[in-house]
């Protein structure tokens, strides 16, 4: 092949390398550099591939595992322009090899371009390139494209949503096939220059049971070509072919288990003694004037609510939210935290870019979690999609039911008799909507703010709280409103859960500073086509200490429409705590023991498995025809005159080896180097040869194998039995010379 021919077509394997590079950079919060890492990548790797496929003289396998050291030194590169949790090129490369798949699992779509998150699509990326360059240097044109289609599924499954159709990976790889059958050698006129005809050495007569066996592996490959190749074109396109179904991939990332964070606080704990200290400050905002969402809450105990427990890591832009309300203003703000505690991230609305601070989400309650550990003292910029309910009534909505919603109506055992029949009287007859506006109303009316209650919000302060409707209660704080009306909206049959949150704050303009008698909790109820709607419990009747913003606007009278509303949230994409679960102690004794474990690896294979393979061969050297044993100890012979550093062309013959042998060994009779000769090529050629002949063949080669190894300098005598290159040249006769 013309060096031009060998450049294009190296050109094309790369293209189909990178095929999946649109699509595995759309998953990152900057596309453009991930795509030029793996464009790069690609390129880099058939290009080692290639180097180290001539240098090992044609054996393909070897030339895969002689270029990964390259592999390994870009890795380091990544991971100093895009370091990771772990500190240092090194250990964060090394980090980024043992995690950076179960990272991606479980981290959310546009993730930032670390290297803990790049290791794998780059190892993936470098793979294909290099076993596809193997694949196309020994002939084998549509199967090199076989590595790139496989990783090209692997990026259209990983998140379609957020990906979005491969047109473009689609049409690489399709560019790809062309131009690499296009410069396929066309030395005869069938399909051998695209890969598709498979030597078959031996079939004769006697083959018997192995001509089968090669031809069922000449149809396996014939048919992965033809099934693999369109189906990864297909896999690429379906998600733009198939945009106005009903049905959608299945998201890989969903099935990592998630991790649970370090602190999980109950943010209704802090309400009532903030509500008996209003006037400290808690964060300033800048923005358009908008409550800011804290924690949702839908795991009622008994004695508390929960948080979720289950978050996965983000980058800058978060994923579309799940259940979003028909109508939403995007609003950014600009929140300077003080002193508030835990590390939930106050937002406005479902968050869609979080700038300043890393975080991660749960999916199902739109919560956010810093990773970056507490909120106190960091500033960060906040875009989120605030619901408008102006002009959309929820009154003929129902209820959301079924599968899925079950946890929002759960009531753990233990509850006080007289909730249940409160729950029915208060919410009346109607639809759900009304239900739920009257449970609203009737907290509102028959119940007045008190700050200094104390806190507590499970059954049995609710117990002592509540009265009959139609009675004078007594007072308390938006802890226990809260989830009195979440918990008496379960009794009545409606899907509900508790939200901790912030009023706007005081201060003119848009520059505010939220307090501690901002926070406040309220309601939200699950309506088919709406989402999750608030509604405020809180009463109207308040005493002039207690008095402060509302966070969720009446409208009416109803406790509906509010200003602002929170919603099912795809915010996380709901799995593992990620980077807030990482540890970052013990990294030095990690990476020690990881390089201590590979450095054995390698010296045992070293040690043992070569050895061990070489007497695995010499059994050759002792069983068989005589003329197998022949060929066999030529090459042994063969191997040992590399492994000694002469030079041994393809194209010699087997009385040019002598003669090659003869003048490196001077002692050696040439006759009995003839005779050796022309043994070799009896035995090749079908001509008779003798038992006698096989055992001096056997014995002459021992003997010049033992000349050779004396004749070489020490350091080559004593890495003799260890090289690891033998094993790989000896197990492909067929490129040695004869």
């Amino acid at each position: 092949m013309s060096p031009a021919r060998t450049a294009v077509s190296s050109a094309a394997v790369a293209l189909a390398a990178a095929a999946s590079a649109p699509l595995l950079a759309a998953g990152y919060d900057r596309p453009f550099p991930v795509f030029a890492v793996l464009v790069i990548t690609a390129a880099c790797a058939v290009a080692v591939t290639s180097l180290a496929h001539r240098l090992t003289r044609g054996i393909g396998p070897a030339a895969i595992p002689a270029g990964l050291p390259v592999a390994v030194v870009w890795l380091i590169a990544l991971a100093s322009w895009a370091p990771g949790p772990v500190k240092g090129p090194v250990p964060a490369a090394v980090d980024a090899l043992l995690h950076s798949g179960a990272r991606i699992l479980t981290t959310a779509p546009h993730a930032p371009a670390t290297v803990d998150l790049l290791a794998f699509p780059v190892g993936a990326v470098w793979l294909a390139g290099a076993i596809a360059t193997v694949l196309n240097r020994d002939g084998r044109v549509l199967p090199a494209l076989l590595p790139g289609a496989l990783v090209l599924c692997g990026a259209a499954v990983l998140n379609p949503q957020a990906a979005g159709p491969g047109y473009w990976s689609a049409a690489l790889i399709a560019v790809a096939a062309a131009v690499l059958l296009a410069a396929a050698p066309q030395a005869r006129p069938d399909t051998a220059h695209a890969g598709l005809a498979v030597p078959l050495p031996g079939l004769g007569p006697a083959a018997g049971p192995r001509r089968w066996r090669a031809r069922i592996g000449a149809v396996a490959m014939a048919a992965a070509c033809v099934v693999t190749l369109p189906g990864a074109l297909y896999a690429a396109a379906a998600s733009g072919a198939l945009e106005g179904w009903p049905t959608r991939a299945a998201d890989p990332r969903r099935a990592a288990a998630p991790q649970t964070p370090v602190e999980l606080r109950n943010p209704l704990s802090y309400l009532s003694t903030w509500a008996a200290e209003p006037d400290v400050p808690l964060m300033q905002v800048t923005g358009p004037r908008t409550n800011l969402r804290w924690v949702a809450l839908s795991e009622f105990t008994g004695p508390v609510w929960l948080p979720e427990s289950a978050y996965r890591p983000g980058g800058a832009i978060l994923p579309p939210a799940k259940g979003t309300p028909p109508k939403t203003v995007p609003t950014t703000e600009r929140v300077s935290v003080r002193d508030l505690p835990g590390d939930w991230v106050p937002v406005p609305g479902t968050a869609t870019r979080v700038n300043g601070i890393g975080v991660a989400g749960d999916e199902e309650s739109g919560t956010l979690l810093s990773s970056d550990g507490p909120v106190a003292g960091r500033t960060y910029s906040v875009t989120g999609n605030v619901p408008d309910w102006a002009g959309r009534p929820a009154a003929g909505a129902a209820a959301a039911s079924g599968s899925g919603y079950e946890r929002y109506l759960r009531l753990p055992p233990g509850a006080p008799p007289k909730l249940a029949g409160i729950a029915l009287k208060a919410a009346g007859d109607g639809t759900a909507y009304q239900r739920a506006s009257r449970l609203a109303e009737y907290l509102r009316d028959s119940y007045t703010f008190e700050a200094g209650a104390p806190s507590g919000h499970g059954y049995e302060e609710l117990a002592k709280l509540l009265v009959v409707p139609g009675k004078k209660g007594g007072g308390a704080t938006s802890e226990q409103f809260a989830s009195a009306f979440a918990v008496l909206a379960r009794g009545a049959g409606l899907p509900s859960r508790v939200v901790v949150g912030f009023g706007p704050g005081s201060g003119g303009g848009d520059d505010r500073v939220i307090r501690t008698g901002d926070a406040v909790a309220w309601g939200e109820i699950y309506f088919e086509g709406l989402g999750w709607v608030p509604f405020d419990p809180n009463p109207r009747t308040r005493s002039q200490e207690a008095a402060r913003p509302r966070a969720v606007d009446q409208t009416k009278g109803d406790g509906a429409h509010p200003d602002t509303a929170g919603t099912d949230g795809h915010v996380g994409d709901g799995d593992g705590a990620g980077r807030h679960g990482r540890s970052r102690s013990g990294t030095g004794g990690t990476l020690l023991l990881v390089l201590t474990g590979l450095a054995l690896i390698v010296l045992s294979a070293l040690l043992l498995g070569v050895p061990s393979l070489r007497a695995i061969r010499l059994r050759r050297l002792r069983q068989g025809t005589p003329s197998d044993r022949i060929l066999a100890a030529w090459t042994e012979l063969v191997v040992a005159m590399r492994i000694a550093g002469l030079p041994v062309p393809a194209s010699a013959t087997a009385p040019e080896m002598s003669e090659r042998l003869a003048r490196e060994l001077p002692g050696v009779e040439p006759a009995r180097l003839h005779r050796v000769a022309g043994l070799v090529n009896a035995a090749g050629f079908g001509g008779a040869v003798t038992p006698d002949d096989a055992a001096f063949m056997v014995a002459e080669v021992r003997s010049l194998t033992a000349g050779l190894r004396r004749s070489r300098p020490l350091l080559r005598r004593l890495s003799w039995w260890w090289d690891p290159r033998a094993p790989l040249w000896a197990a492909q006769p067929s490129r040695l010379p004869r």
